[in-house]
């Protein structure tokens, strides 16, 4: 077979010249690409880098907010038990206060009744016999003094009962704030703090790990 075209000029077909321009237009290229590869490179792990470092440094912010609000609440509950154990102690007092007052009022029963019982007999006395003599004044006397006595414990024991409901509300109130308290020293510092005791080192966080 002949192939009487081939001598002819194809322009399509490179020379010499345009074959080292387009190689070295080739080679500049791929150059100029790991070159601007290498600086992308420099600037994603530079980026990185101070992102890890910016998270590094409001990693140890949390843990010192976290540490600081822990010391906080456990003071705010040492400070609540120290008061509930007063509380505590105020109502055992008042308790015990109550107590007496009950007693004193039944034991001023006794004498209460003897003056009155005899007042009242004394009103049996005949004719000119029934008068209001010294005995009689000093009984009356007498049976007022004590009822002003019994009607001062009374109102006694009235306000003792009154502080020991105030502070079994106090109590009460104390003994859900320390729950509250306790809750919240659970999460953040069993809960919250136990889960940030390991952090990504930065070669791990820049990707290298």
């Amino acid at each position: 077979m002949c192939y009487p075209d081939l001598s002819l000029v194809d322009t399509s077909v490179s020379v010499p010249v345009s074959w080292v321009q387009y190689s070295e237009d080739n080679i500049g290229k791929s150059a100029s690409e790991r070159r601007a590869t290498r600086e992308l490179t420099e600037l994603v792990e530079g980026t990185l880098v101070a992102a890890a470092r910016d998270m590094w440094s409001q990693y140890n912010r949390v843990n010192a907010a976290f540490t600081l609000r822990v010391n906080q609440t456990t003071h705010a509950r040492n400070t609540l038990q120290q008061h509930l154990a007063k509380t505590l102690q105020e109502m055992h007092q008042t308790e015990r206060t109550i107590s007496d007052l009950e007693g004193s009022i039944w034991a001023m029963r006794a004498p209460l009744r003897v003056a009155q019982s005899r007042l009242e007999e004394r009103t049996y006395r005949p004719n000119i016999e029934l008068c209001r003599d010294q005995p009689h004044t000093r009984l009356l006397s007498e049976v007022s003094a004590l009822q002003d006595t019994v009607l001062s414990l009374r109102q006694r024991l009235s306000e003792a009962q009154a502080t020991l409901q105030q502070l079994a509300g106090c109590k009460s109130v104390l003994e859900q704030e320390l729950y509250t308290k306790a809750h919240s020293l659970f999460i953040d510092q069993e809960r919250c703090l136990g889960l940030r005791k390991t952090y990504p080192s930065t070669p791990r966080l820049v990707g290298y790990t």
